[in-house]
């Protein structure tokens, strides 16, 4: 009953690691184009756009008063009299030009952070996509486990039916699948999620024309730049977005001081009473006794010096960021040089076939085998996880460097 275990070694080989395919490109491309967050940020711009319309024009429109009269005149008779008052209010302090800078540095965030949110997209895209391909790796293995202990455990079963076996066999045989499929139910729940969230991550509802993934190989040469703090600071466009919010808050500071001149207000009237001409001019000027906006100055520049700090620290944060990102990437594209090397993968098929052959030719007990053949499967689930750490810390370098195509950029068919 023992040769019955040949199949063994086959049923753990699984598809190749480093299989080229454009599907993650593929990706990248459609979650750059399709996904409703850009669409959002779209209209955002699309808000700005008007804002910045709106600002650019004269904050006061003229106004034409047209007042017709009829009155008895105390000699006797009536009199037909009008007055028509033409007001024009007059901006002081260069409040309209602060005002469109504002709404122009509102304009530049937006778009730029319409290309932070493309970059973010593309890189929670690949994320998820990296993790959805080794969810169903692992997946595949678990279920390979638990597929070669069944037949293991009803191998035992007949061979304890014929007296060739003990019960504590059985019960360990049986033990070891239990265990496999309950591996394997936990790794379909992981495949699940990654599906869910990989949908989510490409901006749809359905998984009908999702098809098997497949991975390009990562290059162990590729190098990040030398420069790389200057060129995230560069190329990173939440940092644009926050520089050009402290444009606007610079621009609103000095709208506020501005606010704080009143603007006058021009009259000029012609009017006809009791059959005389009249021509008047007048200018209205408000004394700010009540309220001088000294409250809204201080606020903006509150909020000035804030966004200032905002930048200068997430400026700091970055040289740390990209310094850790670097150090991750070169650990784990060694430590994936080194497993290559070691052909762990390799090994771990290798024990499972030795083993295999080992207890057909009673070297080994039952549960021996059943040790060797999760200390097989184990080894191809650390392959397996050191090449996703490999991809996770290539994404994160991108990620932290402004530049997602490095993602496949370090990559090999």
């Amino acid at each position: 009953m023992r040769t019955r275990f040949f199949m063994i070694g086959m049923l753990f080989c699984i598809h190749p690691f480093y299989s080229y395919a454009d599907t993650l490109q593929q990706a990248m491309k459609i979650v750059s184009k399709q996904h409703p967050m850009l669409q959002m940020a779209e209209k955002n711009i699309e808000s700005a756009r008007g804002n910045l319309t709106e600002q650019s024009s004269y904050a006061y429109n003229p106004e034409l008063s047209l007042e017709p009269q009829r009155r008895r005149l105390n000699a006797g008779g009536t009199s037909n009299d009008y007055y028509i008052t033409l007001s024009q209010g007059i901006e002081l302090g260069g409040k309209q030009g602060l005002r469109e800078q504002s709404a122009q540095a509102a304009l530049n965030a937006s778009s730029q952070n319409r290309e932070a949110t493309q970059q973010r997209l593309l890189i929670e895209a690949s994320r998820a996509y990296i993790t959805l391909y080794f969810a169903g790796q692992l997946y595949d293995l678990r279920t390979q486990q638990s597929n070669v202990l069944d037949k293991v455990s009803h191998a035992v079963a007949r061979q304890l039916e014929l007296g060739e076996s003990s019960q504590l066999d059985a019960n360990l045989a049986q033990s070891a699948y239990g265990s496999a499929l309950n591996a394997a139910t936990i790794a379909k729940q992981l495949l699940t999620k990654s599906t869910q969230r990989y949908l989510v991550a490409l901006g749809k509802v359905s998984d009908s024309n999702m098809t098997a993934l497949e991975l390009p190989e990562l290059s162990l040469n590729w190098q990040p730049p030398t420069d790389a703090y200057n060129v995230a600071l560069e190329s990173r466009p939440d940092f644009l977005v926050l520089q050009s919010k402290l444009d606007q808050s610079n621009a609103q500071a000095d709208l506020a001081s501005a606010t704080r001149i009143p603007d006058v207000t021009f009259n000029a009237m012609v009017a006809r009473e009791a059959g005389e001409q009249l021509v008047l001019l007048g200018l209205t000027i408000p004394f700010p006794v009540l309220n001088s906006h000294k409250g809204a100055y201080r606020a903006a520049l509150a909020e000035k010096e804030r966004v200032n700090m905002g930048l200068s620290w997430s400026k700091q944060q970055l040289r740390y960021e990209v310094q850790s990102a670097i150090d991750n990437h070169h650990n784990a594209i060694q430590a994936l040089s080194n497993m290559i090397r070691s052909d762990m993968q390799k090994n771990a098929e290798s024990t499972i076939t030795l083993a295999q052959k080992s207890y057909n030719a009673g070297e080994l007990d039952l549960e021996a085998l059943v040790i060797h053949i999760n200390q097989g499967l184990n080894a191809q689930i650390t392959a397996l996880e050191m090449i996703k750490q490999a991809w996770m810390a290539r994404i994160r370098l991108a990620e932290v460097l402004g530049h997602p195509e490095y993602i496949l950029k370090g990559t090999q068919t």
